[in-house]
């Protein structure tokens, strides 16, 4: 399944997305939830309403028609890593890490797949413009495929983690990065460089429509092509399987002694070159009038425009 939640005609909706139509949860059954979180954590008595229930149903709009929110307007954590080397390796480039710190840096996070808690308050759909921010002169983004927690656990296992990942979604953690770099010397994690927005979606796609991008040698990587574009302008392709922490790492870490919940979110962290940081100049940060668009293979595409 594909889903959604959407303004339409000034309500909200949460719902599925089908054939080119916007279905929402309670014009399918009126039994279901209108609420994406509640929809998860039921979703084993909600999943067979559906299956009888929607050919029948009557499409609440077409696609065209629906303002698309964050599928989670207000995830219930946000958990952000850093799971890709290649963004790793540039960020500290950038950053003018020394071979020494580059090298400690580096088999600290071979070892440790170390996350940051952000702000749940501040998630935008693809119809929701970012504004520029006002006290950031190097304002950029973060192309990250995330995952959303089907189910609560706690010290959960590499091999059992899988089973706790409800679906995945496209995620742009937008970053302040001259108030990052400065905060970040006082040896705390990232704060008000990271708080001020993140743009996610356009849907959540879950697993069962996912698995046949799993590697038959590593299932708990994906095999999806990934392009980034700005202002129409190509300007990177990847894939998700060159990612080092998998999803399953990160399930395991995040629930160590911790239990994780329904809705919570986790990023992966900027794949390679899904940051301009990254590109030391070669690329402008992020202006007001830019249109980014984040395309995941299996997912769609995420289209953000700054005001």
């Amino acid at each position: 399944m594909k889903l959604a939640t959407i303004r339409y005609q000034d309500n909200v909706h949460a719902g599925l997305v089908k054939d080119g139509n916007f279905y929402s949860f309670r014009g399918i059954d009126e039994r279901l939830p209108n609420d994406m979180i509640e929809f998860i954590e039921k979703y084993e008595d909600c999943r067979p309403l559906i299956e009888e229930k929607l050919e029948q149903a009557t499409p609440t709009c077409s696609v065209n028609e629906a303002k698309f929110l964050s599928p989670l307007p207000r995830p219930r954590t946000f958990r952000d890593f850093m799971s890709f080397e290649e963004h790793v390796i540039n960020s500290g480039e950038a950053a003018g890490f020394d071979d020494a710190t580059m090298k400690n840096m580096l088999a600290v996070w071979r070892r440790l797949p170390a996350f940051y808690f952000s702000n749940t308050n501040v998630f935008f759909g693809p119809d929701e413009p970012i504004k520029m921010h006002p006290h950031s002169q190097r304002f950029d983004m973060e192309f990250e495929i995330a995952v959303v927690i089907g189910k609560e656990g706690i010290n959960i296992s590499k091999d059992e983690a899988s089973d706790y990942i409800f679906g995945m979604t496209i995620l742009n953690d937008w970053s302040a990065r001259d108030i990052q770099m400065e905060e970040m010397q006082m040896q705390l994690g990232p704060a008000k460089g990271k708080d001020y927005a993140n743009s996610m979606g356009p849907v959540i796609v879950t697993m069962d429509e996912l698995q046949k991008y799993a590697l038959p040698d590593d299932p708990s990587k994906y095999d999806m092509a990934t392009k980034l574009y700005r202002n129409g302008e190509l300007i990177r392709e990847n894939n998700t399987k060159s990612i080092y922490h998998t999803y399953c790492d990160l399930i395991a870490y995040s629930s160590r002694e911790t239990k994780i919940y329904p809705g919570d979110v986790l990023g992966s962290g900027t794949i390679g070159g899904g940051a301009m940081l990254e590109y030391m100049g070669k690329q402008p940060f992020v202006h007001a009038g830019d249109k980014i668009d984040m395309e995941v293979e299996g997912i769609g595409t995420l289209k953000m425009s700054v005001i």
